[in-house]
């Protein structure tokens, strides 16, 4: 497979409207771009000199992410550059684009959780990142905590601002922090709120409205969704090998 049929794979997943929507240059796209035969794919939601390390013993042809190495970035932003183009790895990255697919960080979490979308918050124009759904039961804050350890495959911290069985849940995978999503949140009546970063007024406002925060880290809650979104590339391209590098735990 060359790279050409790589990019067309990896587009095709998405409404014309959405990619004109994000063409930007910064939110998908390839950094150094070779034409040549990919035989195999990794994939991680950061990029980083460590990862591209992983992928330069791991054989690996071309790197996919979430995460562009953006601009400011500084000096972490060349080393990426240099070294992409010194192992001859090609990387294409899918940001926002991917955030507002069904199939994308906050979709593919609130799948694994079973949850029935009712709703969809933290918009830009016509496109959501964040949504809120309900479970089919209600469940204690302790087991929803315990499912989300299994997902991410780590712990998580929570701020339990409320004494509520867990029944609604809104989530904006990777940085829902803003307080507007949370208002959102709130006003669809959702009991826990699961994001992946946090701010100070996060938390101030969270618990005047008595909204329970669980942060599960803003790699970990989109790891998900690049995992589905590799898949879902494979699927169409299967005579290549894709295999997931590991992100560091930072957060």
């Amino acid at each position: 497979m060359k790279t050409k049929e790589f990019e067309n794979a990896a587009l095709a997943l998405f409404p014309k409207d959405t990619l004109a929507f994000f063409n930007d240059g910064n939110q998908y796209g390839f950094n150094n771009y070779i034409e040549k035969e990919l035989n195999k794919i990794g994939y991680s939601v950061n990029l980083t000199p460590e990862i591209i390390k992983q992928a330069n013993i791991n054989h690996i042809d071309l790197l996919l992410t979430h995460h562009n190495v953006w601009e400011d970035y500084f000096e972490l932003r060349d080393d990426c550059l240099r070294l992409l183009e010194e192992y001859g790895i090609i990387h294409f990255f899918n940001h926002l684009p991917l955030d507002s697919m069904p199939f994308g960080p906050t979709g593919t979490l609130a799948n694994d959780l079973d949850l029935k979308v009712i709703d969809k918050i933290s918009k830009i124009d016509k496109y959501a990142f964040g949504v809120v759904g309900e479970l089919e039961e209600p469940i204690t804050l302790l087991l929803l905590t315990e499912k989300l350890e299994k997902i991410f495959n780590h712990k998580v911290r929570i701020w339990n601002n409320n004494n509520r069985l867990v029944k609604r849940i809104g989530i904006v995978a990777g940085s829902g922090s803003d307080i507007e999503s949370l208002f959102e949140a709130n006003t669809l009546k959702s009991d826990v709120y699961i994001t992946g970063e946090k701010k100070l007024k996060t938390l101030l406002y969270a618990k005047h409205i008595g909204l329970t925060i669980i942060l599960g880290s803003h790699t970990f809650t989109e790891l998900g969704g690049i995992r589905q979104y590799a898949k879902l590339i494979n699927n169409e391209i299967s005579d290549v090998e894709v295999i997931e590098l590991k992100d560091e735990f930072l957060e």
